[in-house]
C-alpha cells in the first residue's frame, strides 16, 4: 500500500514539474493523473478505513490543483482557471467514483463511517475550491 501511495505521490509531482515546462499539456493531463493517482491509492484495498483512504486520496487531488495553479507555465488569467478548474473536475468525477466503489466494497466497514466518508469527500473538495479556487491568477512563467 504505501508504494502505491508513493508512486501516486511521485506521478503528481511529476506531473506539476512536466506542466512547468510543457504548458498546457501538463495541465492537460490532470483528468488521467487524478484518475491514475485514485486508482493507485484505491485498488485493492483492504487495510485501510474509509475516513484515512478518503484523506489521502484527497490530499494527492489537492496537491496536484494547487502545484497546477501554482507552477504551471504560461501566463495564469482567468481564462486558464476556467481550464483548469474544468479539467479538474473531470478527473474529480471519476475519481469519486473510484473512491466511492472502493469504500462500499469493504464488508467489514461500519456503514456509518462508509457514508460519513462519502458525503465529507465532497466537502473537502469544496473547501479546498473555496479556499484555493483563485490561486495563482496573475502569475506568469516564461516557457
Amino acid at each position: 500500500m504505501k508504494v502505491r501511495i508513493t508512486i501516486a505521490f511521485i506521478l503528481v509531482v511529476a506531473n506539476i514539474l512536466f506542466a512547468h515546462s510543457f504548458a498546457p499539456t501538463g495541465m492537460m493531463l490532470t483528468p488521467v493523473v487524478l484518475i491514475i493517482t485514485t486508482t493507485l491509492v484505491c485498488f485493492k484495498v483492504k487495510t485501510i478505513d474509509p475516513i484515512p483512504l478518503l484523506i489521502i486520496t484527497f490530499g494527492l487531488i489537492s496537491l496536484h490543483d494547487i502545484g497546477i495553479k501554482l507552477y504551471s507555465g504560461g501566463s495564469h488569467d482567468s481564462t486558464g482557471l476556467g481550464w483548469v478548474h474544468l479539467l479538474l473536475f473531470l478527473g474529480l468525477v471519476p475519481s469519486y467514483i473510484i473512491l466511492v466503489n472502493t469504500i462500499f466494497q469493504d464488508k467489514e466497514q461500519n456503514r456509518k463511517e462508509k457514508l460519513t466518508a462519502v458525503f465529507l469527500f465532497p466537502l473537502l473538495i469544496a473547501g479546498h475550491l473555496a479556499l484555493f479556487g483563485d490561486l495563482g491568477l496573475g502569475l506568469y512563467y516564461d516557457i
